[in-house]
């Protein structure tokens, strides 16, 4: 069995052209005021390819515009070490991670604009010696995997395809065969 820890969540656009970074760094910063999180700053990364684009750098999360892989989406990297049983960590990341995703669509730069692909939903571990992306690292993973996807999707209503690519962290794509809305996502959590 592994441990999860520093779980990282994300959704891609399905309509990326509405993803400004000007419009993450505006809206991020209205996030910090009165925010329950300890948040550190905003920073714009756009002259980097490949990989975040614009975050909002928290003391136990972080949220961010990111472009991994060449994909446009929105990222959620828990940092802190977390108590609980895996299945506890994954529920409470990815309600955390949804109502943000949630509070992005309902927000007035984004509201109409933005859609949220959750045909594809991408989880990876950012931690190479917790997980190093082995084959033994996703036997070990799978069945809380499974059982949190089961519980989300539905059984049989999913695929499982883990990141082939070994210089990469250990990470899973979801792959939905009944693309869900956020909020209907939200109520299954």
């Amino acid at each position: 069995m592994i441990e999860f820890q520093k779980i990282n969540w994300k959704l891609h656009f399905k309509n990326p052209e509405a993803a400004q970074a000007d419009d993450f760094f505006k809206v991020f910063n209205t996030w910090i005021p009165d925010s329950p999180e300890i948040f550190i700053d905003v920073a714009d990364y756009q002259h980097v390819r490949d990989g975040t684009i614009t975050i909002l750098v928290g003391h136990y999360v972080d949220y961010a515009l990111d472009e991994m892989d060449r994909k446009l989406g929105f990222l959620y990297s828990h940092k802190r070490l977390m108590d609980g049983s895996n299945q506890d960590k994954l529920q409470n990341t990815f309600r955390d991670f949804l109502n943000h995703a949630q509070k992005l669509l309902d927000d007035s730069f984004f509201k109409g604009k933005l859609n949220f692909d959750t045909a594809e939903l991408l989880f990876f571990i950012n931690d190479r010696a917790l997980a190093p992306n082995t084959p033994q690292t996703l036997e070990a993973a799978k069945p809380d995997l499974i059982q949190f996807a089961d519980k989300i999707f539905g059984k049989g209503n999913y695929t499982i395809k883990p990141q082939a690519n070994s210089t990469k962290r250990f990470g899973v794509l979801f792959q939905n065969s009944k693309p869900i809305s956020i909020s209907e996502l939200i109520k299954k959590i």
